[in-house]
């Protein structure tokens, strides 16, 4: 994004696909952006392919998606090599085995600007993200914590906010690299290593 290429954004499909509506917006809003040839699109429905299926019924322009199903092997090498090499239009990956339907996730964020999920435990990654309406109660305190870390927006429980915040990206790509540079001011103060320090006291 930062070079002027494509802003490339990751939609995460989570809570059992229960915001299809709200999908339908975000990538509707998108669609013209895309064809622009000015934003991409991953969508990661993990494995509830039924929401692609009902997204494919209401958005027609999502005929023309690369679909990549049941191939977490392929889906690694794309994401690997998208991290250097251009992207276009909109990619849609699906699994049926659940550890590599979120895995995938883990893999594609590498190669996005920009993740757009609940506030789930993604909140808690190493990655630019716009945090959608949450699904449970319990996910609010992930978008507070992204906002006061700064690698991640408040909760955006609007879907005009929602498609705001996509605006003010395409127009002003420093809203990402300002999220960026928060990570890692996060990275070098050691937010992100929970998992390790975790494992640190097991050992002991």
């Amino acid at each position: 994004a930062a070079a002027g290429k494509p802003v490339r954004y990751l939609l995460s499909v989570g809570g059992a696909g229960a915001q299809l509506d709200l999908f339908e917006r975000i990538i509707a809003h998108l669609v013209p952006r895309i064809e622009a040839g000015e934003a991409v699109l991953f969508v990661n429905v993990g494995d509830h392919d039924r929401v692609w299926r009902g997204l494919k019924e209401r958005i027609p322009q999502l005929d023309e998606a690369v679909v990549h199903a049941e191939d977490f092997e392929g889906t690694a090498r794309f994401a690997r090599e998208a991290l250097d090499g251009d992207v276009s239009g909109v990619h849609a990956f699906y699994d049926s085995d659940i550890f590599s339907a979120v895995y995938s996730t883990n893999l594609l964020m590498r190669a996005s600007d920009l993740l757009i999920t609940k506030p789930s435990e993604l909140s808690f990654y190493p990655v630019p993200k716009l945090m959608i309406q949450r699904v449970g109660g319990h996910e609010a305190w992930g978008a507070v914590r992204a906002a006061e870390v700064g690698d991640g927006t408040y909760e955006m429980d609007d879907p005009r906010e929602t498609c705001a915040f996509i605006d003010c990206v395409q127009e002003d790509r420093s809203t990402v690299v300002d999220m960026c540079a928060h990570i890692r001011t996060a990275r070098d103060a050691g937010i992100y290593d929970g998992a390790y320090r975790t494992v640190e006291l097991a050992a002991r």
